[in-house]
Parts: structure tokens; sequence; C-alpha cells
């Protein structure tokens, strides 16, 4: 299936964005590569394979188990601070450290040499 401009328009209008007539010609010709990709799928031969019942999860059971242990955790953390993983700031914004988690109970603080 070939996309032609107007329905790539007519696409990028439905989803807010705006092209100039390059950015269209491109997004056509993804747009039908996609289509053609799709169609190939339809014409292979799925005889012999059974469909899965949707509501089969492949994921294991969700059942309770035990946390980790958080002094373990500490211990082998690169950094840890206040019950917290101390992580690079990667955003401008706040001045500080971002920490990553919450703290139920604060193991003991990792001092520089610790392994």
């Amino acid at each position: 299936m070939k996309i032609d401009l107007d329905e790539a328009r007519r696409v990028a209008a439905l989803a807010h964005l705006q092209f100039d007539d390059a950015g269209l010609e491109r997004m056509a010709a993804e747009m039908t590569k996609i289509l053609t990709y799709i169609d190939q799928l339809s014409e292979v031969d799925v005889e012999g394979f059974e469909e899965r019942d949707a509501t089969v999860t492949p994921f294991r059971a969700d059942e309770p188990h035990a946390s980790l242990d958080r002094e373990l955790v500490a211990r082998n953390a690169p950094s840890w601070r206040d019950g917290l993983f101390v992580v690079p700031k990667v955003i401008e914004g706040n001045a500080g450290v971002a920490t990553m988690g919450a703290a139920a109970s604060t193991p003991p603080s990792r001092e520089a040499g610790d392994e």
C-alpha cells in the first residue's frame, strides 16, 4: 500500500505534527515501508502453529516473597546515603545529589574503602 502526500498530511494533522514538504515525503515513504512489511507478514505460512490463549501470561506467578536485606544492599551499593541509593545527577535543575528509593530503615553508612 502506497501512502501519498495527502494521506501523510492527514496523519500528521491527526497526530498534531507539522512537517515541511520534504518531511511529509519522508514520512509517506516510511509509512509505505511499514505497511509493505505488514503486508509481507500476512503472507507468512503459519500452518501448524497454534494461537496462544490471550489470558495466559508467560510471566512468573505474582506471589509475595521476602524483601532484599537492606544491609546487604547498602554494602553492595556503589553509593548509599541515609538509606537511599545515591545516583549521579543527569538533569539540570535543583542543586544537590539525586537519590533513588525510600528508606524503611537506615542501614549503616558505607565508608570509603569498605568492600
